[in-house]
């Protein structure tokens, strides 16, 4: 009862919200909480009245027993694992049940204050977001962007992907459709790459921070999958490029350090010049060449640039020469523009 009402007062504050115009669309009814195949309910949670019945630090969750179960000081405490990320007014707390690694896990929620944002002289960065490229960084006065490759993270994908047909198979063999290891692979898949996008997210603040970035433009990809049909290209497009989850990330990430996040409609930001805004051609996937002043750009650098520029009003400007390929030692690709150095960055998950 206390989660359908929870669900409720959430439902009715947001169409509140809708009807005053400050959401997009309208709010759905909360759904019910069953198995999909079998209609069976699942309740596998176990809510806690009210902060002032636990307590929970960096060792300990200590949780108050009912009058019957009660021995000694009338708590239980219970030894976990994990880190407190957030620091801030307690709220409700959730016991949760995992089958597949078959443990306990403690959902808290935390009000944290607004962070105290320091007065100091704005300065504007873009992110474009991507499949292959998962991230491309343009920062304001820097004479260099910044593109955070997610190769890796995709081969990674694919292990797991492989791991889960493989189980499919012999399922298959068997005449059975599911099983323990099958959500497991799963969960395990789900979990690697969020653990990933974790990482992108604090490396990309912490370019931010390192130039005292105080506002950063995030294009708005809200619906940008709809309609899509790329064939053997729908795994790394609907399955892989988790758009929302990473944006989530980022802005938690940027919340937590004092960066002020703007979305931008990223409409027209690949089709057109980041320096003279004509049109662009693309004759291979990664670069776009401008028809009116010649320049050769990679694509997301020149979103990056475009988003940059329609969310502040001072832009970059930034000149460009055309593009010299070259792969050093380490491996890392990078692409020279003339006077500036577009560097691929690898992060580690």
């Amino acid at each position: 009862m206390k989660k359908l009402r929870k669900a409720w007062n959430s439902f009715f504050a947001c169409l509140r919200l809708w009807k005053e115009g400050k959401l997009e669309k309208r709010p759905g009814l909360p759904r019910y909480w069953k198995h999909r195949r079998t209609g069976k309910r699942l309740v596998r949670l176990i809510p806690v009245k009210s902060p002032r019945s636990y307590s929970l630090d960096a060792r300990t969750l200590s949780l108050t027993l009912p009058k019957d179960l009660r021995d000694g000081n009338g708590r239980l405490v219970l030894y976990t694992k994990g880190v407190l990320r957030f620091s801030g007014t307690p709220k409700t707390l959730e016991l949760k049940y995992d089958q597949m690694k078959r443990r306990w896990y403690a959902h808290q929620v935390v009000e944290v204050p607004e962070p105290a944002r320091k007065t100091r002289p704005e300065k504007y960065a873009a992110l474009d977001l991507g499949a292959r490229v998962l991230a491309a960084l343009a920062v304001e006065g820097l004479n260099r962007q910044i593109l955070f490759s997610g190769r890796k993270i995709w081969k990674d994908f694919l292990y797991w992907t492989k791991r889960i047909a493989e189980e499919q198979s012999r399922l298959n063999r068997a005449g059975r459709k599911t099983s323990r290891q099958l959500r497991r692979l799963y969960q395990v898949r789900a979990r690697r790459l969020r653990h990933a996008f974790v990482a992108l997210a604090a490396e990309v603040v912490r370019v931010l921070k390192r130039h005292r970035v105080t506002t950063l433009f995030l294009e708005d990809l809200t619906g940008i999958r709809k309609d899509m049909d790329f064939g053997p290209g729908n795994l790394l497009v609907h399955n892989f490029w988790a758009f929302r989850m990473l944006r989530n990330l980022i802005e938690a990430a940027c919340a937590r350090a004092g960066i002020r996040v703007v979305p931008v409609e990223p409409r027209g930001t690949s089709s057109r010049c980041a320096v003279c805004s004509s049109p662009v051609e693309r004759p291979v996937r990664h670069k776009v060449v401008c028809k009116r002043c010649g320049r050769v750009w990679h694509s997301d650098v020149n979103a990056a640039l475009n988003i940059l520029l329609l969310g502040s009003s001072k832009g970059h400007g930034a000149e460009a020469a055309p593009v010299d390929f070259q792969i050093d030692s380490g491996k890392i690709f990078k692409l020279n523009w003339g006077n500036q150095l577009v560097e691929q960055r690898k992060f580690s998950f």
